[in-house]
């Protein structure tokens, strides 16, 4: 189960998806999608888009207190805080067991 933005997705997110086997797919706001990957009910969230820090601290929170993970799309390092202007990198959120590709 994969979960994207319906308003910001793009041909990148959607060529980056294409790389699973997808049983299915759905849309929900930033935090939402987080949660949705904390609780299990999905699998991989990739943001292909700009997000600030505020936009993803919350549920990047969430996910790694419940054993997902948060990563840098370029190079799968986990997502940082504190940066200068506060603008996130691409992302991957991910639940434990899936293997990035």
């Amino acid at each position: 189960m994969v979960v994207a933005s319906k308003s910001h997705r793009d041909q990148a997110t959607d060529d980056y998806i294409a790389r699973y086997q997808v049983r299915d797919m759905t849309s929900a706001g930033s935090s939402l999608k987080f949660c949705l990957v904390a609780s299990g009910e999905a699998d991989l969230y990739p943001r292909l888009g700009r997000t600030m820090e505020w936009d993803t601290a919350a549920g990047d929170a969430v996910l790694r207190g419940a054993g997902g993970h948060v990563v840098r799309f370029d190079d799968h390092q986990p997502l940082a805080y504190g940066k200068p202007g506060w603008d996130n990198p691409f992302f991957i959120a991910y639940a434990p067991g899936v293997q990035l590709k």
